[in-house]
């Protein structure tokens, strides 16, 4: 599961901000013995196999970028090889091309007045650099104040409502407006609403080749940009985002921006050259794709998907290990014992209508990107029915410090008040697949919790179901929640109940099962 801090604010939310759930579904539907019994045969012994295998030493913490990550791919292919899983391509492996950005020596913006004047000519430091959102190509165009560069038709408000964008580079504020009226938008969009990538997505739908945006102060430059970044501080996207977002994207401080807004205001014609300076290096990681066919011909173009997060924070700058036991080499392990599960039931005879792919995403901690990437080109070519996702599944939650960065929101919680707890996230956008979850947990006796969609911490868009509710497609989440090793070295594979990831494990499957044999779930909208 992504940190709340470090986590990406993608403009999903305005996809998801008119989804609710409906209130009829698909039928409860029973697994069949033949199922059950190959269900009852996952252990908690095998489980912790998987998990102490991933979250080893050896796998050095499974960060993008690093050996460890490709050691737990081979690995958990292996896995689904031995318990009989066949690959859902080729090969079990779906290459996710990914950018590594970095600051270049050329970054630097140059603004003149029609007359030649220069008003500001800066290189990167604490008055102007380029933003890790940025694409990287030059930028040179008139400039056009644009307010806080937001358009937002739900509260009234557009910045660019008197502004001709169109091929030009533009100056906005950070933040938004003091008197936007935020309690009437989704919590899903509350974070992020005005960050810089909704800010650059509105600079990109009115037309703009650039953007610049003036910040209090802009920072050090070796914060924005390390020069020799850790696996974990590492930062990565799609390789396809450059092409998406091609825009220049720069911070510059109040200071620095100070007489270009006077010359904006005094309706001089202002030119700029922005030119990010961003070199990019490219490297490919893989998702680990299992799958088991369904028996229904009729349903052969359909298939739902198990998945499950395989790649953690690896090591930072003084070589600590972030593990990542829970996060998420629980979710990986449950997955992985349910693809084995499913293929030993259709050996005796037994499958789900629908095909299932047991999926393995990479790239989460940085994004999602696995889960974006495989959204966009599904694997096989079906349509997706349903998503069920893993992530951090193996402790108890426990909320000590209501004040600690990472939990505020959440009520204090201790350990021995969540023994049997499991949240389900995505209720409130599908209520068919909550309410599958509720079927499948009447074998297992766990206490289902439905609280966590709304929220200060945004949960529901930290892990990689979002991908799957920004494109239109069912999803859950299933967490046992947060607790005081998250996201630090101390996310060992000695801290997870086992047996309690057994139960939670057998749940998913039988959820699986049920959304890949009854009617399809769905989404319904506002």
């Amino acid at each position: 599961m992504r940190s709340g801090l470090r986590h990406r604010a993608r403009v999903l939310a305005l996809a998801l901000a008119g989804i609710a759930w409906a209130a009829s579904g698909p039928a409860s539907t029973r697994v069949p013995d033949g199922a059950e019994r190959a269900f009852d045969a996952v252990s908690a012994d095998r489980l912790r196999h998987h998990v102490e295998t991933l979250a080893s030493d050896a796998f050095a913490g499974r960060g993008v970028g690093h050996e460890g990550n490709r050691r737990a791919e081979e690995y958990i292919a292996a896995s689904l090889r031995e318990g009989g899983v066949a690959p859902a391509g080729d090969t079990y492996f779906q290459p996710v091309g990914l950018d590594h950005p970095s600051l270049g020596g050329d970054a630097r913006l140059r603004i003149i007045d029609r007359n030649g004047t220069a008003i500001a000519d800066l290189t990167a430091g604490e008055e102007f650099c380029p933003l890790p959102e940025s694409g990287n190509r030059d930028a040179s165009a008139r400039l056009v104040d644009a307010g806080y560069g937001i358009t937002a038709p739900e509260l009234q408000h557009d910045d660019y409502a008197r502004v001709d964008a169109r091929d030009a580079i533009v100056l906005v504020l950070e933040g938004a407006p003091d008197r936007l009226d935020y309690s009437r938008l989704p919590d899903a969009e509350r974070l992020g609403f005005a960050g810089v990538e909704r800010k650059r997505t509105d600079a990109e739908r009115h037309g703009a080749r650039g953007l610049l945006i003036v910040r209090s102060f802009v920072g050090d430059v070796h914060t924005i940009w390390p020069e020799h970044p850790s696996v974990r501080t590492a930062t990565y996207r799609l390789a396809s985002e450059l092409e998406t977002h091609p825009i220049a994207v720069a911070a510059i401080s109040t200071r620095a921006a100070a007489p270009i807004r006077r010359a904006l205001a005094a309706r001089k014609v202002v030119t700029a050259t922005l030119t990010p300076g961003i070199a990019v290096s490219g490297v490919t990681v893989d998702n680990v794709l299992g799958f088991v066919e369904g028996a229904d011909p009729a349903k052969r173009d359909e298939m739902i998907v198990l998945g499950a997060h395989l790649d953690h924070d690896g090591l930072d700058a003084e070589g600590h290990i972030y593990h990542g036991a829970d996060d998420n080499a629980s979710g990986t392990a449950a997955v992985l014992a349910d693809a084995a599960a499913f293929a030993d039931a259709a050996a005796h005879g037994w499958r789900p209508a629908r095909g299932v792919v047991f999926a393995l995403w990479n790239g989460e901690e940085k994004g999602s990107l696995g889960a974006e990437e495989y959204v966009a080109a599904p694997v096989p070519r079906r349509r997706i029915v349903a998503n069920i996702n893993l992530d951090m599944v193996g402790r108890d939650e426990e909320i000590p410090d209501p004040d600690d960065w990472r939990f505020q929101g959440f009520p204090k919680t201790t350990a021995a008040s969540s023994r049997n707890t499991l949240h389900v996230l995505g209720y409130s956008y599908t209520a068919d697949l909550a309410r599958l979850i509720e079927d499948a947990n009447a074998a297992t006796g766990l206490t289902i919790l439905e609280d966590y969609d709304r929220g200060a911490q945004n949960l529901l868009r930290r892990s990689d179901n979002c991908a799957f509710l920004a494109h239109g497609i069912p999803a859950v989440f299933l967490t046992t929640g947060l607790h005081p090793d998250y996201h630090t070295p101390a996310d060992d594979a000695d801290r997870l109940d086992y047996a309690k990831l057994e139960r939670i494990a057998k749940l998913a499957a039988r959820a699986a099962w049920l959304a890949a044999d009854g009617p399809p779930a769905r989404l319904t909208r506002r």
